[in-house]
């Protein structure tokens, strides 16, 4: 690892071979780690040179430890427990904790997540939420907690807040590049709850990028379609594909952008088990990377930001909060997306 790199949590548990739960017990419950994995993180902390950012080299009492609570939109998306496991790095570097609350996509719940936390005088909350939340904001903030939003930006009359967001516009726009750079004119933007901000950026990027190509008289026939996946998980994508498998050749789109990673991976599977060639008539690329194993019966395309690196950046800007919250600056942070290319789009 690079000299100037700062080494997490993360990379511990990547280099012990265990999990990030594992390395958390070890730092702040060793009697819950067999001796076992205690030598193996034991060799990977001093391998890589890690050093816990506490005062007096110990962790703090429990019940001196604050606590940064994480409402999630949904536990099932990987997205969010990667975000979870980049907050916990700065969090344990910092001599603090956090704790994951999982809001199943609803308001409600989302809510009463924020309420509870409230209850609990938490240090601060990170809120990945489903939609709009003025009201969850105004509540934390009524109650003197920092509250830092997850790729959704704060509604103009709400009271100021950070928000941390992946670039959602150019990863649906790098998207649509890709797949017309390599020869699709018939794209289909595959997705699903059109009313969250991250599914609406990502198709504002798609019919960017196809403005951008008709224009430019490259490519004048390029097109897009919308296409509800009827949800976001990879079922759905399966029967989506097997819609799009039985269209007429000629009527199918030949590049299919899915909003996130599972609805790519049902499209694909569903794809090739109808006979359907990938990448030679149908490409596939989604506009998030999770962690789905295994993906698929091919190597899913993506176009993604690290999710770790945007709990990080949270806790971050949650820090700074804490540490001086009248010279704060609320602000929104956007984590610039990658394209990763594999066996599902063409070359």
């Amino acid at each position: 690892m690079p000299a100037n790199k700062k080494v997490g949590v993360s990379d511990i548990a990547k280099h012990a071979g265990v999990s990030i739960g594992t390395v958390s017990n070890y730092l702040n419950y060793p009697e819950r780690v067999s001796e076992t994995l205690k030598t193996k993180i034991s060799r990977a902390i001093a391998d890589l040179g890690y050093v816990p950012k506490h005062s007096n080299g110990q962790i703090p009492a429990s019940n001196a430890t604050p606590v940064i609570g994480f409402v999630m939109t949904d536990i099932e998306h990987s997205l969010f427990t990667s975000i979870f496991e980049g907050a916990q790095e700065v969090c344990e570097d910092h001599g603090m904790q956090v704790v994951g609350l999982n809001a199943l996509s609803d308001k409600q719940r989302q809510s009463d997540m924020v309420r509870l936390l409230i209850g609990m005088n938490v240090a601060g909350i990170i809120l990945s939420t489903v939609e709009d939340s003025p009201e969850d904001v105004a509540a934390a903030r009524a109650a003197g907690i920092p509250i830092i939003l997850i790729d959704h930006t704060n509604p103009r009359d709400a009271d100021p807040v950070c928000s941390i967001m992946t670039d959602n516009v150019s990863a649906g726009q790098i998207a649509a590049e890709e797949l017309i750079r390599t020869g699709c004119t018939k794209l289909a933007f595959l997705a699903h709850s059109f009313d969250y901000e991250s599914v609406q950026d990502r198709q504002l990027g798609v019919q960017k990028a196809v403005m951008l190509a008709t224009r430019s008289n490259r490519t004048p026939q390029v097109s897009a379609e919308v296409i509800d996946s009827g949800g976001l998980y990879i079922e759905d994508g399966y029967e989506s594909g097997l819609t799009i498998a039985a269209m007429p050749e000629g009527e199918r789109p030949d590049g299919i952008i899915t909003v996130d990673t599972p609805l790519g991976v049902g499209v694909v599977n569903a794809l090739l088990d109808q006979g359907v060639r990938i990448p030679e008539d149908i490409s596939v690329i989604a506009c998030d990377e999770a962690q789905i194993k295994p993906l698929g019966s091919l190597p899913l395309t993506s176009v993604a930001a690290n999710a770790t690196d945007i709990g990080r950046k949270a806790m971050t800007q949650m820090l700074d909060h804490m540490s001086d919250a009248d010279a704060h600056v609320h602000a929104t942070t956007l984590i610039k997306p990658i394209l990763v290319r594999r066996a599902s789009t063409r070359r």
